[in-house]
């Protein structure tokens, strides 16, 4: 995940992945043989879980308030990696038709497993919004002129014009505290 927040897709090769993980290439061709075709599926299948099962630990919740605790711990943690990853592959799926074959399946689900829309389901105009400026704040941390106090008070100076559902606000902290527990560089 490191190579892909911090290069890129493009720069994500197997001679740099075996390097970062500190295995030959053919321990990961033995695991993975079809190389990132095999790793990349597999690293945004369980990034998804990992989101997936924090959002349900904090019970039920409409697809609203799952995107506004998303915007919050954008806001707290401008650094967190994960959702960045996630898109990078995503976007990289779209110029590469072997790994969107792969991960056509894991990211048709995204909208029901982290936004908890049912299938078929549209996200009503607020919603759309709020994946808008969710999925625009993460990749805006690739512009020339990125700064992620500067990205926190936009975020901030959006969402204090905003109302978001009551119960947000009573699972901020459990939200925050899981996401710390999932990369610990955070704290």
């Amino acid at each position: 995940m490191d190579i892909l927040v911090e290069q890129g897709y493009a720069a994500l090769g197997e001679q740099r992945i075996c390097m970062r993980a500190g295995v030959s290439r053919g321990a990961l061709r033995h695991h993975y043989p079809q190389g990132r075709y095999d790793l990349l599926p597999n690293v945004v299948e369980s990034l998804l879980d990992d989101e997936a099962t924090r959002m349900a630990s904090l019970g039920p919740l409409s697809a609203k308030e799952r995107l506004y605790l998303m915007l919050y711990g954008l806001m707290a943690m401008p650094h967190r990696q994960v959702s960045v990853a996630i898109l990078e592959i995503w976007m990289a799926a779209r110029g590469d038709a072997k790994l969107a074959r792969c991960t056509k399946s894991i990211f048709d689900d995204v909208l029901t497993r982290l936004f908890g829309h049912a299938p078929g389901q549209p996200a009503d105009a607020e919603e759309l919004a709020l994946r808008c400026l969710l999925h625009g704040a993460t990749l805006h941390r690739f512009s020339s002129d990125y700064n992620s106090e500067t990205l926190q008070q936009s975020v901030r100076w959006m969402l204090d014009r905003l109302d978001p559902p009551p119960k947000v606000d009573e699972l901020l902290a459990a939200w925050l505290e899981s996401a710390v527990k999932a990369e610990p560089a955070l704290a």
